[in-house]
């Protein structure tokens, strides 16, 4: 079976990768290069966790999803995961913390509860806020998501697959899983699947209010010397406090790439293909969130801040229309890199027929487990 793909994000290639396993012919069609640095994708480090609140059909998707990573770096001849683990921080009367431990514990994860003191000594650089909880989650780590892209476009290089860069697509006809390129080309295959992120508004007016563009900022930070060997070694840190909108993320200094900070603010709004300078704002507004739960916060230098463009929906759920041949997906609202290979596996499926459309569509929605 022949398929075109729409777009080289991790859910494009990652559906490449597993066509390419079940015997089909995958072609990937990219307006930019192949991996785009400026697709949601492409970031030196994304975390992965099973920690979701609610959301349990999410939480056993992201343990199900450790296992499809280790046969995509199989194929790469390289692990691109850091096994770090996670603390997370937030009141003890947290629903989404009180959840996602209860959501661990259904699917046989092991978690420690920290106090300040055991905290500060196998995390110094961690503070705990008065008041609050902590908790060791072993099952965490970082991915690194622009090495993963860009071994995974050379591998279905290698692999003879066609990736047709600087082909914007302009017009799809979903029956007939037909696209046409600004450059006037026009490509037909026996399966069509649109994972164009935050620009699939632009082939789709139907879809455009479900899924809006968000302007995301994450800034990387030299820290303070005493803290340096900390976040080489250390977890993931996810804060939250629900009463005040309150979510801070951290990842740790991991083979080269430096710690990096975030929130899971989703602003509605940017156009994807305009000025993207980080905003002094927003930049102030993370490391604001930083004091709140790191020593010696002050310390920390800003070596960089980037700009990229989520696509998010209102409940954040992922979603997947099927529209004659082709299928519309988007993994989205800033929490589907982890389930990448995962992701590539199942819409593989779901392109082949494997997998029927409507059980995919609850899974992807991580209604099918919850």
């Amino acid at each position: 079976m022949r398929v075109l793909i729409v777009g080289a994000g991790i859910l494009g290639l990652s559906t490449a990768w597993a066509l390419v396993r079940a015997g089909h012919e995958p072609v990937v069609v990219e307006r930019g290069r192949a991996p785009d640095p400026r697709a949601s994708s492409f970031d030196r480090h994304r975390v992965i966790r099973v920690t979701y609140g609610a959301e349990h059909g999410y939480a056993a998707m992201a343990l199900e999803a450790f296992s499809a990573w280790e046969r995509l770096f199989a194929d790469l001849g390289r692990n691109h995961l850091v096994q770090t683990g996670q603390i997370l921080l937030g009141p003890r009367e947290e629903p989404w913390i009180r959840d996602s431990l209860a959501s661990l514990a259904r699917l046989g994860l092991t978690f420690e509860p920290l106090d300040g003191g055991a905290l500060r000594r196998r995390f110094p650089h961690i503070n705990l806020p008065k008041g609050q909880g902590a908790w060791f989650i072993p099952k965490a780590g970082a991915l690194l998501a622009d090495r993963i892209c860009t071994d995974l476009s050379a591998w279905l290089v290698q692999q003879g697959i066609t990736i047709l860069e600087g082909a914007e697509v302009v017009a799809v006809e979903p029956e007939q899983a037909r696209l046409r390129t600004a450059d006037g080309r026009t490509l037909e295959a026996d399966a069509l699947l649109v994972a164009a992120g935050v620009w699939t508004g632009r082939l789709f007016a139907e879809f455009r209010e479900r899924l809006q563009p968000s302007r995301q900022t994450v800034v990387y930070v030299r820290p303070p010397a005493p803290m340096a060997a900390a976040w080489e070694e250390g977890p993931v840190i996810l804060a939250k406090d629900g009463r005040e909108g309150f979510l801070f993320y951290a990842l740790p200094a991991t083979r080269g790439a430096a710690p990096k900070f975030g929130d899971h603010n989703l602003a509605v709004g940017g156009d994807p293909d305009g000025e993207r300078t980080p905003q002094e704002e927003a930049i102030a507004s993370i490391l604001a969130l930083a004091r709140r739960v790191l020593v010696d916060a002050e310390g920390y230098a800003v070596l960089e801040a980037r700009t990229c463009f989520y696509t998010v929906t209102a409940d954040e759920r992922f979603f997947a229309r099927k529209l004659g041949r082709t299928l519309v997906v988007s993994a989205c609202s800033g929490h589907g890199f982890k389930f990448g290979a995962l992701l590539g596996e199942r819409t593989a499926q779901a392109l082949s027929g494997t997998l029927a459309f409507e059980a995919y569509r609850a899974w992807i929605e991580g209604r099918a487990l919850a």
